[in-house]
């Protein structure tokens, strides 16, 4: 009847334990490498996409009805979204994380050429327009929110590496990083960096 007692309710509990346990963090190089990935790929996707600037026909107007074209176009956007930013943040952080340098100087390398061709095309061309401030903090909250969803929802599986974890006593992982950066991100919008009082 003893024996009986002293056994754990959960059989699995040990094993859990086991696997949350003794997280020592990666090294800053992937986490840099990592951090890198995120942004390129949301700046590829942007960069891509041929209506950088809001369409006109489409405002912001709470009181109307979107028509069917609107509906079709937003879906599509969507769908391309999670396929060119979602889907490659989450292969690299679960299948590809071993090979996070290889597909980081890729991408960076990827980005390079388009940076100079279009600077040795943009002398025939006008001023471009450049995208504002508050867009590119609106792409960095995305960024940060997509991270740290994914790794929340990856982190109790085995397919995430453990080196991505946040960190027991210490060490970092990207799973660190992100609380940092979910900081940075709010505090960006807070009133006091908009200079709003009440």
């Amino acid at each position: 009847m003893e024996g009986l007692l002293d056994r754990p309710l959960n059989p699995n509990k040990l094993l859990k334990e086991q696997f949350v346990s003794n997280l020592t963090g990666s090294s800053l190089l992937e986490i840099a490498a990592l951090s890198t990935i995120v942004p390129v790929v949301v700046v590829l996707r942007k960069w891509s996409s041929r209506d950088n600037i809001r369409r006109d026909s489409v405002k912001k107007n709470d009181d109307a009805l979107a028509d069917h074209k609107d509906g079709v176009y937003y879906f599509s956007a969507l769908v391309i979204d999670c396929l060119t930013v979602v889907l490659p943040i989450l292969l690299i952080f679960t299948i590809l994380a071993e090979w996070a340098y290889i597909c980081a100087i890729s991408l960076v390398v990827v980005i390079s050429i388009y940076i100079l061709l279009k600077r040795s095309q943009s002398h025939l061309k006008a001023q471009q327009h450049l995208p504002s401030l508050r867009a590119d903090i609106s792409s960095y909250r995305v960024s940060v929110v997509l991270v740290t969803c994914l790794s929340i929802l990856a982190v109790d599986f085995k397919i995430f590496p453990r080196r991505y974890a946040k960190a027991e006593t210490y060490g970092s992982g990207i799973m660190d990083l992100g609380v940092g950066s979910f900081v940075v991100a709010n505090a960006l919008v807070s009133r006091q960096a908009r200079n709003i009082t009440s």
